[in-house]
């Protein structure tokens, strides 16, 4: 009874020796199966093993461990392979952030223009005006004076007129004479004035009278003829020292 108590001790003592190798080749494995082949992760790329390592040492690694393994011994832990660690990307930053804002071109400011003071005409010296003849004296006016058509506007031609003299007065007007001046280049030519009516006693009675005459002209150019009216005496009208005054406007002829 005492022998196969001590039998079955030691079949008891071989089986748990047994267990136990069994157990270890067991973590020697999963250790192995560790070290070959690790988990990938997902989100990084694989180990990359440092250019340091030679692959000799990692070759006598694996032969130590799997000697180790046969020998029945503890299991060696596994060497640890450097691995380097993934460079990640830096974070992206915002174009605004990073962007440099091109300054605007500012145009060049145009060179300010001197407007130089303009000077002053100078003031013009006024020039009088001509003085519009006075037409009518005493109450007397032409109311009509004009120059024929059968005019001969030639030197010493017939210049013919005619003429209409009004009294305004309702009475006897008394003068000396009546007659045309000739007028060349704004110059009246007394030498050549043309007496048509009067006398040292003349009068021009209320309702007035109509004649006609004619002038000749000893020159050829640019005349104007005017009838007029004299009251100083008869001599001194007729020696063209005595006053004309004007009994119509001036009329243009032109002698060629």
């Amino acid at each position: 009874m005492k022998r196969y108590r001590i039998g079955a001790a030691m079949a008891a003592f071989l089986l748990s020796g047994m267990l136990i190798g069994c157990g270890g080749a067991n973590e020697e494995t999963a250790a192995e199966a560790t070290t070959v082949a690790p988990a990938v992760q997902p989100t990084k790329p694989p180990p990359v093993v440092a250019q340091n390592d030679p692959p000799t040492a990692v070759a006598e690694a694996a032969g130590g461990e799997a000697a180790t393994g046969q020998a029945g011994d503890v299991p060696a832990l596994p060497t640890a392979v450097p691995t380097v660690a993934p460079t990640e990307p830096p974070p992206t930053v915002p174009a605004t952030a990073t962007a440099t804002v091109a300054p605007t071109a500012v145009p060049p400011t145009a060179a300010p223009v001197v407007v130089q003071p303009t000077a002053a005409p100078p003031t013009a010296t006024p020039v009088p005006a001509t003085p519009v003849p006075q037409v009518g004296a005493n109450g007397l006016v032409a109311s009509n004076f004009a120059v024929q058509s059968r005019a001969e506007l030639t030197v010493n031609g017939s210049v013919w007129f005619e003429f209409t003299v009004a009294n305004n007065t309702g009475g006897e007007v008394p003068y000396n004479a009546i007659g045309v001046m000739p007028k060349k280049d704004g110059v009246d030519r007394r030498d050549w004035y043309q007496q048509s009516y009067g006398g040292r006693a003349s009068t021009v009675q209320p309702g007035g009278f109509s004649w006609e005459d004619r002038i000749k002209l000893p020159e050829a150019g640019n005349y104007t003829l005017r009838l007029v009216v004299c009251f100083d005496g008869w001599d001194t009208c007729q020696n063209q020292t005595g006053t004309w005054h004007n009994l119509s406007p001036e009329v243009p002829v032109t002698i060629r």
